[in-house]
């Protein structure tokens, strides 16, 4: 918070919230470019069909969906085998990935489907690889956890929407008109809030506990208790100290 303007009749201060701005651009940010790679580049649903043309020469296409329709085609040549690779993250939470290797490299399938699905996905190709079938059709879906997933995306998007449009505050005392006024100013509208100065019982700074450090806020208390905060988001503790003791320089004048 700073003092903008200084005055025997006039005392106007000025809150940017910059630190709500830039952490919810970034989180915006993140979040669109995440929601961009889901939509476009991570697999919905997969399609492998294999034909053997002799004993020992299979053939195979892959066929990738992204949620948007488009399709990726990959062929594939002399399947040897198909196992489940397991991950593990770093909360220890697991999840399973058909893998099928060739003689050209390992291809996978898709990352977010159930142990079980991924078990009957590899006793089909494995049972294929190792019999006389001439034909094979395999697929699979994730396209719920996709939706779910981008739902999430979309309302985190959302929230740090709401923080990167935070406003600005510009408090204004006026001896001459005996009032104050609050002006909030954002891109979602605007607010003015006005009370007679005689109506101000004292001026209080609230704290709030962060992680690692605490943030600060002047808070308006009226006579009738209601509080008002200046600055509603919570900033560096020096600035507010000083605001809160030019406005009471300002009210003894």
């Amino acid at each position: 918070m700073k003092i903008v303007e200084e005055t025997r009749t006039r005392l106007r201060l000025k809150h940017r919230p910059l630190r709500y701005w830039f952490s919810g651009w970034c989180i915006f940010t993140i979040c669109l470019s995440f929601l961009i790679y889901c939509l476009v580049f991570d697999s919905a649903s997969v399609r492998l069909t294999c034909d053997r043309f002799s004993p020992n020469q299979i053939n195979c296409e892959l066929k990738r969906f992204n949620l948007l329709g488009s399709m990726e085609k990959l062929k594939m040549f002399d399947l040897q085998e198909a196992y489940i690779l397991t991950k593990t993250g770093s909360k220890g939470a697991k999840t399973y990935q058909v893998m099928i290797v060739t003689p050209f490299g390992d291809f996978a399938l898709l990352s977010h489907v159930s142990y079980q699905e991924n078990q009957e996905v590899v006793f089909q190709i494995n049972d294929f690889i190792n019999s006389g079938q001439t034909s094979l059709l395999v697929q699979q879906n994730q396209r719920n956890y996709l939706f779910f997933l981008n739902l999430f995306t979309l309302i985190i998007m959302a929230s740090a929407a709401f923080f990167a449009t935070s406003p600005v505050t510009i408090c204004t005392f006026y001896k001459s008109i005996d009032k104050v006024f609050i002006e909030r100013k954002s891109p979602r509208g605007n607010q003015i809030i006005e009370h007679p100065l005689e109506y101000i019982l004292r001026f209080d700074i609230q704290e709030k506990q962060y992680k690692y450090s605490k943030l600060y806020r002047a808070v308006i208390v009226l006579k009738s208790f209601k509080e008002i905060p200046i600055n509603p988001q919570y900033t560096d503790e020096k600035s507010i100290k000083y605001a809160v003791s030019r406005i009471h320089s300002f009210m003894k004048y």
